[in-house]
């Protein structure tokens, strides 16, 4: 399988570097511009199968990719943004702190209301588990979102979550894994060529 996970384009909340979470936030102006680039970038790529966050972020990325294919798009809830419970909305700078004086691991804190990295993999747990058996020799898009991304490229590439939790992914970037059994091979990481020069 050759899975292309993407971060979805730019929201007004990460212009504002909010901690958006769950909420359902729309594309920005910008946002779908990234989207119009993302797509034609992808336009002749062979897709077999596209899935989505159900977030308007996430969906609206994945609705213009898919506009250039005939590949059915599903949505689903298992590839959600993490849960930030209590601190949605808020600056990200301020959670930081916040989690810092717990003086408990970024990966391991869950927010009141919220959920850990370690909660996210038994999410993504479910969802790799899934695509991997349904999609066995496909090509499957993948549009979520940074944390969600982080954590799906720590179970599939064997690294901790304390190291995926610093792995950059910007908005609309593209990563390309390709999976062979228990075998994965990372041939991309956070690629927005399409966006910089």
């Amino acid at each position: 399988m050759k899975l292309i996970l993407i971060r979805h384009c730019e929201t007004d909340g990460n212009k504002k570097e909010i901690l958006q979470g769950q909420l359902d936030v729309d594309l920005n102006l910008n946002g779908i511009k990234q989207a119009r680039k993302l797509a034609e970038r992808l336009k002749k790529e062979k897709i077999d199968a596209f899935y989505s966050s159900d977030l308007k972020r996430a969906r609206k990325t994945a609705e213009e990719i898919a506009k250039y294919h005939k590949s059915r798009l599903y949505i689903t809830e298992l590839i959600r943004e993490r849960k930030f419970g209590f601190f949605e909305g808020m600056k990200i700078s301020d959670y930081q702190k916040i989690v810092n004086q717990w003086n408990i691991p970024h990966h391991k804190f869950r927010p009141p209301f919220g959920e850990s990295y370690e909660d996210v993999l038994k999410r993504v747990k479910k969802f790799y588990s899934y695509i991997v058996r349904k999609h066995k020799n496909d090509t499957v898009a993948v549009v979520s979102h940074g944390a969600l991304n982080r954590v799906m490229l720590s179970h599939i590439l064997g690294i901790s979550l304390k190291e995926a939790r610093e792995l950059p992914q910007e908005n609309s970037c593209i990563n390309v894994i390709e999976i062979n059994g228990s075998k994965a091979r990372l041939i991309s990481l956070n690629d927005c060529k399409h966006i910089k020069p």
